[in-house]
């Protein structure tokens, strides 16, 4: 009886699944199977690569760290049997760099990753390995060979992210004009990005749409960024963070209303208190549906005169209010708490997730406010809520609105109240109201076991973190963990940040309790003591001579 072959869609289909399950090992598998399959496979296995356990080093080894980047370098001087560089959607540079820095440690390694065909790239100064002369010289290679590949064949680049730790000025614009499928850039140093980037963005990449800068701290960060959002594409930029130290300011704000039209996510992880003033600046940019807004120093509070005016901060809100389809606001600033309520106020926004923690001291107006509109937020499935003031945000068990309105989110998942103090009696409210809470962390009265059967009541439990004095036994602690050990709650993890040291279980008691959550739970418990009566001991002995 003669055999049917399945078409080569059936087994583009089948790789594409486990792609997006990120099923490595039966990729590769598949690509064992035959000639036909083996393409295929190997192109979804390389399109994925910068996902895998190796590249991310949740399975740190360094030889196969090593191999999978020689494969890629290889292939991109044709000494491969698959040109798995053009599989690539993802090229991580910075993760190629950090590869090379570790290769050295290891001279078996480094052997390997050298030899044959890669002597090449075997580039020595000093005695040294060239670090950065030969991350560029390999990714250089890389790129061209994409090029020249879809230019051979007519088709698209298949790269479309490109990451650098550091990218030298000069060099990223050429890359750039021969990723003509680049829609994303992420880049530590903000600095390289100058119009000759931008302008190389702008002719060759009609799909770029997303930037993110790690720093951007130049002097003239502000008027540079400024003119690269100004070269590229009026509305082509719909997304852009930048996540520490930067000193964009007036210009670079009102030049991202070039792109007021498309942008959908800003995030200013970093950001000063004269940028915070210009925020006013983006009024134009109203179509956002994620903004990320965070203090530069979480503690320093000290705005200037311009950013605490009252004017400022209504048009702050105003501007915000009017960004109709905002789903996840963030802030992290002085007058969080103010700028959150405001916005709330607006009938047509409906959040999916508000994080609104306040690092200034709660003014006297902030006492008594109505947060019923809060509770109006139907839709929202995260919530966190604190100060950096310590009892600043002691207001949540005094305000009954606040408690209420927090239990009438019915669809939340994850509470975060980790900078905020709330009373016991709030806590079990909390736990009885919302069905579908996963995620809740928290902070405030001392607790004992009386409080635990409120916490492993919560239907869907699966992160449960304390950070309040607790005074917990283990008999109330197993009692506890015998409560969840139902379908919904398997895999929960629960920290206990500040147990009482003078309470501290016994090595076999919490070793029983670890088993239990490791083995029927599948998944654990950690503990963590105020005043350790061991460390304690330790310290004492350690001060003797």
């Amino acid at each position: 009886m003669s055999s049917i072959s399945l078409p080569q869609e059936i087994f583009l289909l089948l790789c594409q699944e486990l792609a997006a399950r990120r099923d490595f090992g039966t990729l590769f598998n598949c690509s064992l199977v035959s000639k036909r399959v083996a393409p295929i496979a190997l192109e979804q296995l390389y399109s994925i690569q910068e996902l895998s356990s190796i590249s991310i080093g949740d399975d740190y080894n360094r030889l196969e760290w090593s191999r999978l980047w020689r494969s890629i370098i290889l292939s991109s001087i044709g000494k491969t049997a698959y040109p798995y560089c053009v599989y690539v959607r993802s090229l991580s540079i910075g993760n190629l760099e950090d590869c090379l820095s570790d290769i050295p440690r290891d001279t078996h390694v480094r052997s390997f990753f050298f030899e044959g065909p890669m002597e090449q790239f075997h580039l020595v100064r000093d005695g040294r390995l060239s670090i950065m002369s030969i991350l560029i010289m390999c990714a250089d290679s890389i790129i061209k060979c994409i090029k020249r590949s879809a230019d051979s064949a007519g088709a698209a680049v298949a790269l479309e992210h490109l990451e650098g730790t550091y990218i030298p000025h000069d060099v990223l614009p050429g890359w750039i004009a021969q990723l003509r499928g680049l829609r994303s850039l992420r880049i530590r140093d903000g600095s390289v990005l100058g119009l000759d980037a931008a302008t190389a963005i702008s002719q060759h990449c009609p799909d770029f749409t997303d930037l993110t800068c790690y720093y951007y701290s130049s002097p003239d960060a502000d008027t540079d960024l400024a003119a690269f959002f100004l070269a590229l594409r009026p509305n082509s930029l719909r997304s852009f963070e930048i996540i520490s130290k930067n000193e964009i300011g007036p210009a670079a704000l009102t030049a991202l209303n070039t792109h007021s039209k498309s942008l959908r996510s800003l995030s200013f992880r970093s950001i000063s208190a004269q940028a915070k003033a210009a925020l006013p600046h983006l009024s134009s940019c109203t179509a956002l549906e994620t903004l990320v807004i965070e203090n530069r120093d979480f503690f320093n509070y000290q705005d200037s005169d311009d950013a605490e005016s009252k004017e400022v901060l209504q048009r702050i809100i105003a501007w915000i209010s009017n960004c109709k389809s905002l789903k996840d606001l963030n802030l992290r600033i002085k007058d969080a708490l103010s700028i959150a309520k405001g916005v709330l106020l607006s009938p047509d926004i409906r959040f999916t997730s508000l994080s609104m923690v306040d690092v200034g001291p709660t003014s006297e107006a902030m006492e008594g406010v109505d947060w019923t509109a809060l509770g109006s937020q139907d839709r929202l499935e995260s919530l966190t809520l604190g100060s950096g003031d310590t009892g600043a945000i002691s207001f949540i068990q005094s305000e009954f609105r606040l408690a209420e309105s927090i239990c009438n989110l019915k669809n939340l998942t994850s509470l975060n109240l980790m900078l905020t103090y709330i009373t016991s009696d709030v806590l079990e409210r909390i736990a009885t109201s919302l069905p579908k809470l996963s995620e809740f962390i928290f902070s405030g009265d001392s607790m004992t076991d009386s409080m635990l059967q409120p916490l492993g009541n919560i239907p869907q439990l699966k992160l449960l973190s304390i950070n309040t004095f607790t005074s917990f036994s283990f008999e109330g602690l197993y009692e506890f963990a015998m409560k969840l050990n139902r379908p919904n709650c398997m895999g929960i993890r629960v920290d206990i940040l500040n147990q009482i040291g003078e309470l501290k279980l016994k090595e076999s008691d919490y070793a029983r309790l670890q088993q239990y959550f490791a083995e029927t739970l599948q998944g654990r418990i950690e503990i963590a003591y105020y005043h350790d009566p061991d460390e304690l001991h330790e310290m004492d002995f350690s001060d003797t001579d």
